[in-house]
């Protein structure tokens, strides 16, 4: 939900200050929208207590919900009449949401200039009072799935002079996109697609305890202590660790927990909640106490100014007998000094108390930062807490709510054997080392029963293998294979764990893996371009169909050559079809740049293009782009630690196999009904001509254009472009075919992986549930597992990935004219600022550099876009132009070869050490370049040649 509250932020700015001029324009306008809200009032509804509602609804940007973002509706509504229930009711009646979509609610405050939050009844009559004057009441509405982070709108800037800078998302580089992209296209949000019967959420937050954590140690003690400077207030810690653990049997007492009463005889349940309230009371208050005595049974404290004002303010509190409830046995004096909430820092609200305040907003959400919290603590309670007393109490907060770092390793394998009683035949292994006598956390790998029966029985054999960060304490690799069902929907298979991605990791990780599947017939492996991952595949799987993430090929390809000959051919040659098509983009790139292709012939003989995939797999993806949607799945999540992240992701395959499974009941027929809806789309408006050879052969000729011509196969199910046999959907040949029949269907046509007993197989069986952590069976392994050393990493916690050159880059902020503190513009064109004062600067200011000209290629850099003719077969073709191979002789000698006969005698560059020397094997193969050869400079042509900066190679060039 991260994405759903920058979206709301991005489209609520306009209307913030529609909203911030309409509060402007005076009573007369509010007098008249006052009417019209009174004249649309319906029968029954009192004209003083109704209100006009202007919603805008806001969808998730990652989810690209388009339709929710301009989707805008009034509504009259009486606040006598209405409760909070029935208005979120109301809303989603409107617009209802997608499957398990959480509504947020806010409303804009015309006078505080934010936006709260409404969350029950008593929210909801506070915006109506807020409004009651004007009686119109703008709000949002955003729909966000539960599993995700919220990040509402806090606060608007309408100022000019304060414009935020425009992070406005645009390509860096545009050279050698994916003209195509939707031919990867992977189905991870369409489970909405078919109806399935679930209550609609309100405004409720599912499973809020972990979902959304994001571990603390982000920010460690290194972080800490390089923000931390010595703090010149004394902290006195008014309670230790060892008073503040609760009895068993702690009394439950209600009481007011933002301003708790110290009166005498009030009872707390514990000497903990007695020492919090206190330190609240002291806050709410406005003073400061000392500490002069404390136990676990007894406190005695007094106002720090008691010498300097000669304050009589003390408290007494002791147990009483049953040794645990805590009451207040004096308290004679009221406190009348003066205010210290003004001050820098204040010591009563220490780290224990920071833990009780913050702990509800990381239940919420865990993701907030030091910063963050001091900004809410400083909103909600009036104090300025010192960094690091905020940090630890941020510290303590998630040590409670998600266990303690040095034990969660050592959980694993409680973890290990509720899965194996709760789901037996899963797959969890834990491997370790030991160092120093101590036994350590190293791999971790985790496979569900149901997930490797699906996989075998109802989803192509195709697994999308890559690694992503975790983001916690611990800075490792959460390694994943992911298949795909019959709707192209993204279906985990297993997860592993380790420190870096080295050949040993990825060898163990896929000896696992296939431990778990064995080697089904036809599997294909698709990895990026990492070293490790490649041999891993090689080592396990040598007999398996290996795929190259064409992407990342693209990516490396990318820093080394460029043209536009790239541009036309290299999407191309990865996304034919045929032999024809294929052999036609490659010679047009080697003899271009024969460099190019004998690059790709040497580093990347991976299969990267269609024409090479095999028949059996039924996928036609050339990029990894699925592994990549595990990736983004769970991104949120990568924090946690160990125990919680793998006991989330189970949760989280839980809920999507209950989903799927419920939809596979409703399904009805042979095929998939949403293939079936692609294939008929498909088939209409197809400009091309079938000739029939028989009832089950026939051609199929593009009308205009190519003119090319294919042979389809109904028998076989085969088509000489070779799209049918690889995707297992009938291509647009054949469906020009099967259409031109008489009672045929295309359903019959279509391969038995996109069938719905195939999707029912593979989601047929239950991922079962599994109590918290805190309910695990004890194991006995014999021994503790301590976390693993971890590498000291220089600089800020890194918590996203550093960006690729092909990808998406933030574009810097505008610009701030000193003069006149306005924005887009620099000083010398500022129009507010004195002409004079801006002359005398520009004589002072020196000329701007001379820019260097650079030859730019004929050859421009744009992605033609356009159908093309499928294509089939991959295969290196034998060379037809210059090939340069390379020989080494001695250690620093080097002969170049070239295959045309007329330069074949060739140049040899011979030297020692740095010094290069250049022998001349033959007058005909000239090694300098006469002096009006295009190859020398201009710079060197006007060159004195007895200036003593000219290297001997450019008067060697100006001597001939």
């Amino acid at each position: 939900m991260a994405g759903s509250g920058s979206t709301a932020a991005v489209g609520a700015g306009q209307y913030a200050a529609e909203s911030a001029s309409a509060a402007a324009a005076g009573s007369g306008q509010g007098a008249a929208r006052l009417a019209s809200a009174t004249w649309a009032c319906t029968d029954g509804m009192d004209p003083n207590s109704s209100y006009l509602i202007k919603n805008e609804l806001f969808g998730n940007k990652k989810k690209a919900r388009k339709d929710i973002r301009c989707f805008c509706f009034e509504k009259i509504i009486d606040c006598d009449l209405t409760n909070y229930k029935d208005f979120i009711e109301s809303i989603v009646e409107q617009y209802s949401p997608r499957y398990l979509e959480v509504a947020h609610v806010q409303y804009y405050d015309d006078a505080l200039k934010i936006c709260p939050e409404v969350k029950c009844d008593q929210d909801l009559m506070l915006m109506f009072e807020k409004h009651s004057e004007t009686k119109v009441v703008r709000m949002i509405i955003a729909y966000c799935d539960p599993y995700e982070q919220y990040e509402p709108i806090t606060e608007w800037h309408s100022d000019a002079h304060s414009q935020p800078n425009k992070n406005v998302e645009q390509e860096d580089d545009t050279y050698l996109r994916n003209p195509r992209p939707e031919n990867e296209h992977v189905g991870v949000d369409e489970e909405n697609m078919y109806e399935v019967d679930e209550p609609i959420p309100l405004n409720v937050v599912l499973c809020p305890n972990k979902e959304k954590d994001k571990d603390y140690i982000c920010e460690d003690d290194s972080e800490a202590e390089s923000e931390v400077e010595d703090d010149e207030v004394e902290e006195v810690e008014v309670e230790e660790d060892e008073e503040l653990h609760e009895a068993e049997h702690t009394p439950h007492v209600e009481y007011d927990k933002l301003d708790p009463p110290m009166t005498k005889g009030f009872t707390y349940p514990s000497m903990k909640e007695f020492k919090l309230a206190l330190s609240q009371h002291a806050i709410k208050r406005e003073f400061e106490y000392n500490t002069e005595y404390s136990t676990r049974h007894r406190f005695r404290g007094y106002c720090s100014r008691r010498d300097a004002d000669n304050c009589p303010w003390r408290i007494h509190a002791s147990t009483t007998e049953d040794k645990c409830t805590v009451m207040v046995k004096k308290n004679p004096c009221g406190h009348d000094c003066s205010s210290t909430r003004r001050k820098k820092k204040t010591k009563n609200g220490t780290k224990h108390w920071v833990c009780d305040k913050v702990k509800d907003w990381l239940i919420e959400d865990a993701t907030l930062g030091v910063k963050a919290l001091q900004k809410k603590i400083k909103e909600h309670h009036k104090v300025d807490l010192h960094y690091k007393r905020v940090y630890m109490g941020k510290k303590l907060a998630l040590k409670e709510l998600y266990g303690d770092w040095d034990s969660n390793f050592d959980n694993l394998y409680r973890f290990k054997a509720q899965v194996e009683t709760t789901c037996p035949g899963s797959i969890v292994q834990i491997d370790h080392y030991t160092i120093k006598g101590k036994i350590r956390f190293r791999r971790f790998f985790f496979a569900l029963k149901p997930c490797i029966d699906g996989f075998l029985g109802g989803c192509r054999p195709y697994l999308a293998v890559d690694s992503t960060f975790l983001t916690g304490r611990f800075k490792g690799q959460l390694a994943s294979a992911t298949a795909v069902d019959g709707h192209n929907w993204m279906y985990p298979l297993c997860f592993g764990i380790f420190d870096s991605e080295t050949n040993e990791n990825w060898i163990w990780f896929m000896q696992l893996l296939r431990q778990a599947i064995g080697s089904p017939r036809g599997l294909a492996i698709s990895t990026d371009a990492g070293q490790a991952v490649m041999t891993g595949v090689k080592e396990v799987f040598p007999e398996v169909e290996h795929r190259e993430c064409m992407f990342h090929l693209v990516s490396n390809f990318k820093k080394k050559y460029h043209g536009k000959v790239f541009d036309d051919h290299l999407w191309d040659a990865a996304y034919s079809w045929n032999t024809y098509i294929f052999e036609k983009n490659w010679v047009a790139m080697e003899t271009a740049k024969p460099a190019a292709t004998a690059y790709l012939r040497k580093w990347h003989t991976r299969l990267w293009t269609r024409s090479q995939f095999s028949t059996i797999c039924k996928v036609d993806y050339v990029t990894n782009n699925l592994a990549e949607c595990f990736n983004n799945w769970i991104k949120h999540h990568k924090s946690l630690n160990l125990d919680d992240l793998m006991d989330k992701l189970r949760q989280m395959i839980m809920i999507m196999w209950n989903h799927r499974r419920k939809v596979a009941k409703k399904l009805v027929g042979l095929i998939l009904p949403h293939i079936i809806k692609k294939l008929n789309a498909k088939s209409r408006e197809l400009n091309l001509e079938v000739v029939e050879s028989s009832e089950e052969v026939a051609e199929v000729t593009h009308l205009g254009g190519s003119g090319f011509r294919f042979v389809v196969n109904l028998h076989d199910n085969t088509c000489s472009c070779r799209q049918w046999q690889v995707s297992g959907l009938p291509c647009k040949h054949a469906l020009a075919f099967i259409t031109s029949l008489v009672n045929a269907h295309i359903q019959n046509y279509v391969d038995s992986y996109y069938s719905i007993d195939k999707f029912r197989a593979a989601y047929g069986q239950l991922i079962p549930a599994m109590c918290d952590k805190t309910q695990w069976p004890k194991s006995n392994h014999g021994f503790f597992m301590h976390p693993p050393l971890l590498k000291a990493v220089a600089g800020r916690p890194q918590t996203e990935r550093h960006k690729g050159c092909s990808e998406k880059r933030r574009k810097s902020g505008q610009h701030l004219c000193p003069i006149c503190k306005e924005y887009g513009h620099h000083w010398h064109k500022c129009k507010k600022g004195n002409k004079y004062d801006i002359a005398a600067l520009m004589e002072l200011r020196e000329p701007p550099k001379k820019r260097r000209k650079t030859t730019k290629s004929a050859e421009s850099s744009i992605v033609p876009r356009g159908d093309e003719a499928p294509a089939t077969a991959m295969y290196f073709p034998p060379s037809q132009s210059l090939e340069i191979t390379t020989k080494k002789k001695g250690k620093h000698s080097q002969t170049l070869k070239t295959t045309n006969k007329k330069n074949a005698k060739g140049c040899k560059r011979s030297g020692k050490g740095k010094k290069m020397e250049l022998a001349k094997k033959d007058e005909s193969c000239p090694m300098v370049p006469p002096f009006d050869s295009p190859a020398m400079s201009t710079r060197s042509k006007k060159a004195n040649p007895a200036s003593p900066a000219m290297s001997t190679r450019s008067r060697r060039r100006l001597s001939l």
